[in-house]
């Protein structure tokens, strides 16, 4: 393998071939629509009567596909298996499990406008959103089978002994179940699999209910790329039916979550819980959103900071845990500002993801309904600037929305996790104010400081207390290796995406002495 880590090149769809074959992809995929999917247990194939039923959110007539559910007895199942394969994958080497990340690397490689493609219909994705994840599932990847190999190489170091030989090395945890979000359907459930999968443990995945295809598509690139029957199990399936279940289950020894709060919590919550049988203390692995501040102070360029917030903000619909959601403004430029981002906002052209608009629709009824109660509530608490309006006679679409004037201590959208293309713009006197403002609230995971004072840049260091922190750029669009990636506080545990201290959450130490004097 490549020992030298190169993050993957995104494509330029301002050339036609990459539209092209982009757009032709789309096509071929579209010709697939509702298909049944099944689970996966052991390299088994298993239909069950009770589906999930995947939607386009842009045109919501539109099915994906269908995925069987996974019953508690078939969750079991998976887990068993996992469980006995587990025994096995532990003892493979290092590099033959990297042999078959590489593989599958390849298969995404060649894969790529196909899987771009089931993205964009199934989750409302543009062409660079879509693509964008394909490079970061990619860099995943590479960084983690980089990874493993040093964790291998770099046991603890020990003092030496004349009469002992000694070692404290990394050994695999067991079986795991990966929980990802269906705001990033690959990248994110791609990277909490493998991460796990090269360090020698086995998994049970629960895809996200708006995006289960994309997740079943991945796991017949896992099979072709080789991986072993049993390595990597599918069980798509309610939360609510089965989720409890397989966390308290006594053979689950790591959940990776990432997704809301309220899930997470539960989760952690559950986790604690010793079944019956149960060895181990669990481990849980979550990430859980976030409420992120942009800061802009008055030696701001005010014309930058409006650009940059109005793409953290309404990127992907402001579905992403790093989206902006509140903008805090120092009052001798907040007119001008608000004025700014008005004009943005404006400017953003909305439609299907199939047409590449530059924002699409929110992921479902569900999404819809949470974002414009949120919508009228804020209409109540300041002044609405651009936005505000709403459609879901064809598709989940709500307009790029701008309100001002909110109390930063009363105001519901302020302080509360909307997830969707809603920011809020607070007026502030001092920018020791503004900082104290973006930390008021229970999360910390990314957030922005748009300034030429270098004094408050490094205020902001020591001060704004969040997991990623941007100087003069957009709080949205971490790159692996380059913005390690994981919040404080509520955004969760603080687990650092791309990185071998990722990898330490799927690991533990065993100490082994052999008294060579013997």
């Amino acid at each position: 393998m490549n020992k030298v880590f190169v993050n993957e090149p995104e494509l330029d769809f301002s050339v036609p071939e990459n539209k092209a074959k982009l757009q032709n992809a789309i096509a071929e995929v579209e010709a697939q629509l509702g298909q049944d999917y099944p689970l996966v247990i052991g390299g088994e194939k298993i239909f069950t009567e009770k589906k999930t039923k995947s939607v386009n959110p842009c045109k919501k007539d539109e099915v994906i596909g269908y995925a069987s559910n996974a019953s508690e007895e078939l969750a079991d199942k998976a887990i068993r298996c996992a469980h006995e394969t587990y025994q096995k994958w532990r003892l493979v080497p290092t590099s033959v499990r990297v042999d078959y990340v590489q593989r599958l690397i390849g298969l995404v490689q060649k894969h790529r406008s196909e899987i771009a493609a089931w993205m964009i219909l199934e989750t409302g994705k543009n062409y660079a959103e879509a693509d964008g994840e394909i490079c970061e599932a990619i860099d995943f990847f590479n960084a983690y089978a980089q990874g493993a190999v040093y964790l291998e190489e770099h046991p603890v170091p020990l003092v030496e002994s004349k009469v002992e030989n000694n070692r404290c090395d990394y050994r695999p945890i067991g079986v795991g179940l990966v929980i990802p979000p269906w705001n990033f359907p690959f990248s994110i459930m791609a990277g909490m699999v493998i991460s796990a999968v090269v360090t020698g443990n086995t998994v049970c995945i629960k895809p996200a209910s708006d995006s289960p295809i994309t997740t079943c598509k991945f796991v017949e690139l896992c099979e072709e790329a080789g991986i072993p029957y049993g390595v990597i199990n599918l069980i798509p399936g309610s939360g609510s039916e089965i989720g409890d279940y397989i966390v308290k289950h006594p053979l689950t020894r790591f959940i990776n979550f990432t997704g809301s709060q309220a899930v997470g919590l539960r989760i952690s919550e559950n986790a604690a819980h010793v079944s019956e049988g149960q060895k181990w203390i669990k481990r849980v692995v979550a990430e859980m959103g976030g409420k992120n501040a942009i800061v802009i102070d008055s030696s701001a360029d005010l014309k930058w900071a409006a650009q940059q917030t109005a793409v953290a903000a309404f990127g992907f619909q402001g579905q992403k845990c790093s989206a902006c959601s509140r903008a805090i403004v120092l009052a001798d430029v907040y007119d001008e500002f608000i004025d700014l981002l008005k004009k943005e906002a404006e400017a953003i052209d909305q439609g299907e993801g199939k047409d590449n608009a530059s924002i699409c629709a929110v992921i479902s009824a569900t999404a819809y309904k949470k974002v414009t109660d949120m919508i009228e509530i804020g209409k109540t608490e300041g002044r609405l600037i651009t936005g505000g309006t709403y459609d879901d006679s064809k598709g989940f679409y709500v307009a790029p929305t701008v309100i001002a004037d909110l109390d930063p201590k009363t105001s519901v959208i302020a302080n509360k996790e909307i997830f969707g293309p809603v920011v809020a713009v607070i007026k502030v006197q001092t920018y020791e104010e503004a900082i104290d403002i973006a930390n008021a609230t229970d999360y910390g995971l990314t957030g922005s400081v748009f300034t030429a004072d270098r004094a408050h840049i490094e205020f902001a260091k020591d001060n704004f207390f969040v997991g990623n922190l941007y100087i003069n750029r957009k709080c949205t669009g971490a790159v692996v290796h380059n913005h390690p990636f994981g919040g404080y506080n509520m955004s969760g545990t603080t687990a650092k995406t791309g990185t071998v201290d990722y990898l330490y959450n799927f690991v533990q130490l065993k100490a082994i002495s052999e008294n060579i004097a013997y």
